[in-house]
Parts: structure tokens; sequence; C-alpha cells
């Protein structure tokens, strides 16, 4: 099996995530001290894959915290992907569970193959929906 090397484009690699304040109740740790961070007006999220070597054809995870830019936890309502630069390969919808304290967890992701792919996050907060999105390149 080939082994996938995931290209961030657009956001920096975190290495630390201490992004959220001490006072902050929603912790953006992910247990690992690695993954990436995204960011919107309203949203702060970190995601990494579970597992962490990623394998084209296997089936990964993605380990989620999802906080508002207060720190307060967001509710995650969707998941998404679909490869960018092929409309053959079906898109994606992930199955979330969890939620406490803004920890989630997505199942059912699989790279089908190598090329651009964009992940999808619905977020909502106070009644209102935001989608972030996070375009990765799959080797």
């Amino acid at each position: 099996m080939r082994i996938v090397r995931i290209v961030v484009s657009g956001l920096a690699l975190a290495t630390t995530l201490g992004v959220a304040s001490a006072r902050a109740e929603c912790p953006m740790d992910l247990g690992r001290g690695s993954g990436w961070v995204l960011f919107s007006q309203h949203y702060m999220i970190t995601f990494r894959p579970d597992p962490l070597q990623i394998e084209v054809g296997e089936p990964v995870a993605l380990v989620l915290n999802v906080c508002t830019k207060d720190g307060e936890a967001a509710e995650l309502v969707g998941v998404g992907a679909e490869r960018v630069d092929d409309a053959a390969t079906p898109a994606q919808r992930l199955k979330l569970s969890g939620g406490r304290d803004g920890r989630y967890r997505a199942e059912g992701l699989s790279f089908s193959s190598g090329g651009r792919w964009e992940i999808e996050f619905d977020v909502r907060s106070d009644g209102e929906t935001e989608e972030l999105t996070h375009e990765i390149v799959v080797k």
C-alpha cells in the first residue's frame, strides 16, 4: 500500500495547539500535540487523522475540537469530503460521535486516490451555521 503524505494548503501546521486561552471552556489540544488548526471569523477547529499515518484506500477518522473564537464549545453538525479535481469520485459524509466540550470524532473517510481533497466542516452556534473548508493534497 502507498503511504499518503498530506500537504497543508494555505494553513499552518500546528505543532503546539495552545491557541485557546487558559480561561477557555473548549480545549484545543488533540492529545498528540500535532494537527491542523482552521480559523474563521467565528470559529476555531483543530483536527488530526486517526491513525496518524494515512494509507490510500484505508479508512481514517478525524479527531476534532470545535470552538467559538470566545473559547466556548461549538456544535459540529456535519463533516464531508470530496475530491476537488475528479468529479467522478463521490462526495463522502462522515458519521459524527462525541460532542462533549466541543470534542468530536468523524468516521467513514477514505482517500480512494491521490489528488486534491476538500474537507468541509459545518459548525453551528447560537442557531447560525457556517461552513469551513480545508484543502489537502494526498500523494
